[in-house]
């Protein structure tokens, strides 16, 4: 997989790992239990309920748990930690996942004019393609999925760069955020605008 150079987010714990996929989509999820097998069937039904994004569990040896994991909704429970066998397994999934996508219909998250396609990471003003970069869309995305609420300079830089905050985190989201509003202004004068800032906390998606 990292001979693809696929994007990979290491999750802090469950509740980093719920929240990120409200606001992220993945080709796969890959949970190895360090920790009660109850405590991962409660988290793989609760990622169930979330998202359809195929999931591989991997227990340190044969557990009695296997059957209850998959019946809560993982894919494929290996019980031995074995590369070869996970490699394989993970390239199946994303296989038929990414068919299964490029086969579905996508509806656009849409807000005024703005169009974002998740599946795609494509986004359109008035049907007019924006070439944004990783960290813009991230941003765009973020944004969209809940117009008109103001993320503060933390959360984006948390959310969008996937790190904790460090240095001059404010200029850093600027600098990204005015090559974005120039991007949008290329394609419609009035677009950037779309974009609202919240002096001193942060930003927001206005539905123009």
């Amino acid at each position: 997989l990292l001979e693809q150079q696929v994007e990979i987010y290491l999750a802090k714990g469950t509740q980093d790992t719920l929240f990120h996929l409200t606001i992220f989509s993945y080709h796969l999820i890959l949970i190895a239990v360090k920790q009660e097998p109850e405590i991962v069937c409660q988290l793989v039904e609760a990622i169930r309920k979330l998202v359809i994004t195929p999931m591989i569990v991997l227990l340190p040896d044969h557990s009695e748990m296997r059957n209850k994991i998959i019946q809560a909704g993982a894919d494929v429970v290996l019980t031995q930690l074995c590369t070869e066998e996970i490699s394989l397994q993970a390239y199946a999934l994303i296989r038929r996942y990414t068919e299964w996508k490029s086969e579905r219909k996508e509806i656009p998250i849409r807000v005024g004019k703005l169009e974002i396609f998740p599946f795609q990471r494509t986004v359109k003003w008035e049907h007019q393609i924006v070439p944004v970069v990783k960290r813009e869309f991230d941003f765009l995305y973020l944004l969209a999925s809940t117009p008109g609420r103001v993320y503060t300079y933390s959360q984006i830089y948390q959310l969008v760069w996937q790190e904790y905050p460090h240095g001059d985190i404010t200029n850093i989201i600027y600098c990204m955020v005015h090559r974005l509003k120039q991007k949008l202004k290329k394609v419609d004068s009035n677009a950037e605008h779309i974009i609202g800032s919240v002096k001193e906390v942060g930003y927001c998606l206005k539905n123009l």
